[in-house]
């Protein structure tokens, strides 16, 4: 009978060891898991690294092209496809990159409060402020730092249309356009790092008595969590795509001596400025309140990030 007993608790033992085994992980899961990864490691490095290697890069980049004479290329040449179709309209697609990921994303942790997705939009309005204004001054120093190869002629553009050389001081605007991108996306993006946080937060049922959030609004946020998360996957795939290519167009525009190095480095110092202006300066005083028209990236009642 003891014997009947024991052999009878080894095999609830037996029972209890054993685990349920996990379905087999399909291929296409695993692709997007791939990918995912490897897009948050090109994304997710802290911008202030960034601003640190692009300057590095193009310090030392010049440097050596000054010292040695590359190989002209496709890419050297300013009317590649890459450099007319893309680099020229910087800009125009990093805007429109942002614009989607920032207003999926905050109609999601704003629990679809379309006034304010509207308010993290305005730090785009703020990013363009910054890309016209420098764009402006760079092309004002060209034209009063400089003189005409031919004598008697006054101005860049009639030095041009006589056939002459305009020599002035040319701030690479490439450099400037290129690092103004990547460190917009940079800031931006970086509250993706903490999307699966919001998402578990999303099944708290106690979260919103105690983050004195309405049960509707809740319910309406994680309802948009499940329906706009795969289209934010997507959107942030394209983010890593784009910050690839603006780092790659930096090198060619560093490697190639389109310009000097001091206009060039100059051109990374007013990137840098406008960065830290828009979201250490401006966003950083917004939060004792007197800049209520803007807010950081992530900024809702779930406080699912850290802000700033």
């Amino acid at each position: 009978m003891a014997s009947t007993k024991g052999s009878t608790k080894k095999s609830a033992d037996k029972t209890q060891e054993k685990k349920p085994v996990p379905p087999p992980t399909h291929i296409g899961d695993f692709i997007v898991v791939f990918v995912m990864t490897v897009c948050k490691k090109i994304l997710l490095v802290d911008t202030s690294v960034k601003i640190g290697l692009y300057f590095a890069g193009v310090v030392i980049g010049s440097v050596l092209a000054d010292m040695i004479q590359l190989p002209r290329t496709y890419l050297s040449n300013k009317d590649n496809v890459f450099n007319q179709y893309f680099v020229k309209l910087g800009w125009g697609w990093t805007l429109l990159v942002l614009t989607a990921f920032i207003t999926q994303t905050s109609y999601v942790y704003c629990l679809g409060k379309t006034s304010s997705v509207k308010i993290h939009l305005l730090r785009l309005c703020m990013g363009t402020f910054w890309w016209y204004t420098m764009v402006s001054i760079i092309n004002y120093i060209e034209n009063v730092v400089g003189v005409c190869s031919g004598k008697g002629i006054i101005g860049k553009d009639a030095c041009i249309k006589n056939g002459k050389s305009w020599l002035g001081f040319e701030i690479s605007g490439h450099v400037f356009l290129l690092i103004h991108n990547l460190l917009s996306i940079s800031e931006e993006v970086k509250i993706f790092k903490d999307w699966k946080r919001l998402g578990e937060m999303f099944e708290d049922p106690d979260l919103p008595k105690n983050k004195d959030i309405k049960m509707s609004d809740f319910l309406q946020g994680r309802k948009n969590y499940r329906v706009l998360t795969p289209y934010i996957n997507i959107t942030v795939v394209v983010a890593a795509v784009f910050m690839v290519l603006w780092e790659f167009m930096l090198i060619i525009s560093t490697i190639y001596r389109f310009h000097t190095t001091s206009q060039k480095v100059t051109a990374v110092f007013m990137a840098v400025a406008c960065w830290f202006g828009s979201y250490r300066l401006i966003l950083g005083y917004s939060k004792t309140g007197s800049l209520k028209l803007l807010q950081k990236p992530g900024e809702s009642p779930m406080k699912f990030t850290k802000v700033g």
